[in-house]
């Protein structure tokens, strides 16, 4: 795992959202639990708008949990799916989502670092030794074409982004 503090501007995406208890049917990193599925809804969805995709080609999917009051006693929480769209305005069958500018704890995950239980040591490990602490209460994981899909793991990357404030 590779690890560094960076700076994100703000994100503009579109996409789609899922409530509730993404692992009661299906644990992690299955890509049949509702986490699978609100990624793969966003798949088919876009496919019926090609002129909100980036023309440059580069597409990264952004997942984003946000964790609120309801996460510690029942496991819910919110999980995005989308992606920078070039529309001010969404059709309305995707979402606005507005991701502020800070600074980030960026980790980049390759093989089997992205299914293990690399949180759990954000807390206790890698946090205090960049003497520094979550900003808020979402995490951002960014997938890319470094990232075959869940069958070929081991040949895949992906960055997780932490909000963070400085000591």
């Amino acid at each position: 795992m590779k690890t560094q503090l960076v700076y994100l501007e703000g994100l503009r995406l579109g996409g789609v959202s899922f409530y509730g208890d993404p692992f009661r049917a299906k644990g992690g990193w299955d890509s049949d639990n509702e986490i699978g599925n609100t990624c793969r809804r966003y798949g088919e969805i876009i496919t019926a708008y090609p002129e909100l995709i980036e023309p440059s080609g580069r597409r990264v999917l952004y997942e984003i949990h946000i964790y609120g009051s309801e996460t510690a006693d029942k496991g819910y929480f919110e999980v995005f799916a989308g992606e920078e769209l070039t529309a001010d305005v969404l059709p309305v069958d995707l979402v606005a989502k507005y991701i502020p500018a800070s600074d980030y704890l960026k980790l980049t995950l390759t093989g089997k670092e992205i299914t293990e239980d690399w949180w759990k040591k954000l807390d206790e490990e890698i946090l205090p030794r960049y003497g520094v602490t979550k900003n808020s209460t979402y995490l951002i994981q960014a997938y890319d074409e470094r990232f075959e899909d869940m069958e070929h793991l081991d040949a895949s990357e992906m960055d997780a982004y932490i909000p963070i404030i400085k000591a």
